[in-house]
């Protein structure tokens, strides 16, 4: 999708001096495009690791972490928390930053930029159901979690690093 007209003064011609800004040459109004801040987390029991599979595009039957996009005016540990209990019906204790990793989000014609951060915790596996934008629940063996089948690259990575497997050092530019 590409603005075509200024949202404040409707004037054609919208100008787009760097990639995460959009301008108005007839009234100077300026339009930043940040990054949204999306919260995953890497859930434990024992020697198991809870995916979701995706019950909506993107990436709609494929593997996810639970968790998703913080609402304005929310920390990401509490929108992290709030993402937990509408998708699993769960309150997880102890959090512990992992990282967090860039993404794109393609959803409505727009290619929305993210920014993931990713949390690891235990969980008691008594009563998780699949709720909200979750269409199962699946455990899976920590030497065999199914990187591959995990929706986005940020999470893959995520994963990765989790599991001892590094992403190799990007090439210099």
């Amino acid at each position: 999708m590409t603005m075509r007209y200024c949202p404040s003064c409707g004037a054609d011609g919208l100008a787009r001096p760097e990639l995460k800004k959009v301008h108005c040459p007839a009234c100077g109004f300026t339009l930043y495009l940040n990054a949204a801040a999306a919260a995953a987390a890497i859930l434990t029991d024992g020697d198991r690791i809870l995916l979701t599979v995706r019950a909506r595009d993107p990436g709609k039957g494929m593997l996810d972490l639970p968790g998703g996009f913080t609402d304005p005016g929310e920390g990401i540990e509490d929108g992290l928390r709030r993402e937990l209990r509408e998708e699993l019906g769960v309150e997880v204790g102890h959090l512990t930053y992992l990282g967090s990793w860039p993404n794109t989000y393609p959803y409505g014609g727009v290619t929305y930029t993210t920014c993931d951060v990713v949390f690891t915790g235990m969980v008691d596996p008594t009563g998780l159901q699949a709720f909200d934008d979750v269409a199962a629940l699946e455990w899976h063996p920590l030497a065999t979690v199914p990187i591959e089948r995990v929706a986005f690259p940020s999470l893959r990575s995520a994963l990765r690093r989790y599991l001892g497997k590094m992403d190799p050092p990007s090439p210099a530019t």
